[in-house]
């Protein structure tokens, strides 16, 4: 995993992450690394939000991010690009990164919002992956089929996620709708990040439309049902990839 590890916040994440065997690279940054809180309550609105602000960074902690991210591209893949940039006042985006992925003919998917998620798109990553709430933001459309048709003359597969209404997979040809329904949802925090965990993996196993739909599913759903959030258990996901249902969608 490569990141920008800030302060105390920044360290407890990444002894969390080696822990777990999953090898950290990137710069480290005095400010601290942002804590994002989910509240829950019992009514209409269940959930509330407090995310709070992040680390700023440099010239030189962007150029170590830079240069790590050369060398760690030349062994792998595929790639994911999740979540929103530091603070920052020298530019620093995903731009360069999908630049340089393509230019290896290396797989890229990407996950982030508003104008970061628009430029990102333009640069032609071979994925992404879009809520119905980005969509509105930079298309104003609320139908996931018309969203899913947007970003496909700039990427190679294009996954719009609506909620409980489930998945829309499109690669430019076909479109496939996946749901796997849950008896009880604990919490969609998490959900998105857990599904593209599952298109990350059928993409670099090469899996079809469908199962890719099948799998990127199970995974989101997994996760709604239990405590920890944006993790999934591999049984929970075998049994839910059986109970999806995925479907061909006439465009």
């Amino acid at each position: 995993m490569l990141g920008i590890w800030g302060g105390v916040t920044g360290q407890f994440v990444k002894q969390k992450c080696m822990a777990n065997g999953i090898e950290c690279y990137g710069p480290e940054v005095a400010d601290w690394t942002r804590t994002c809180l989910t509240i829950k309550t019992k009514g209409n609105f269940n959930e509330t939000e407090l995310l709070g602000v992040g680390p700023k960074i440099g010239t030189s902690e962007y150029q170590t991010f830079l240069d790590n991210y050369s060398n760690l591209l030349k062994k792998t893949s595929l790639v994911s690009l999740s979540g929103s940039w530091p603070q920052n006042s020298i530019g620093a985006n995903y731009s360069s990164l999908v630049e340089q992925a393509a230019s290896l003919n290396r797989r890229l998917f990407i996950d982030c919002s508003g104008n970061l998620l628009k430029d990102t798109i333009a640069m032609n990553p071979f994925g992404v992956h879009i809520n119905q709430h980005e969509g509105y933001d930079i298309y104003g459309l609320s139908n996931p089929l018309e969203i899913s048709l947007k970003p496909s003359d700039n990427c190679t597969i294009s996954a719009i996620t609506y909620g409980e209404k489930g998945l829309y997979l499109y690669d430019g040809k076909k479109m496939v709708h996946a749901v796997c329904k849950v008896e009880r949802v604990i919490s969609t925090v998490g959900s998105g990040d857990s599904l593209m965990a599952g298109l990350l993996v059928a993409s670099k196993r090469n899996y079809s439309l469908m199962d890719m739909a099948r799998l990127g599913a199970a995974c989101g759903a997994a996760n709604c049902i239990r405590e920890d959030l944006g993790m999934f258990y591999r049984k929970d996901v075998e049994l839910l990839m059986e109970r999806c249902e995925v479907n061909l969608v006439t465009i």
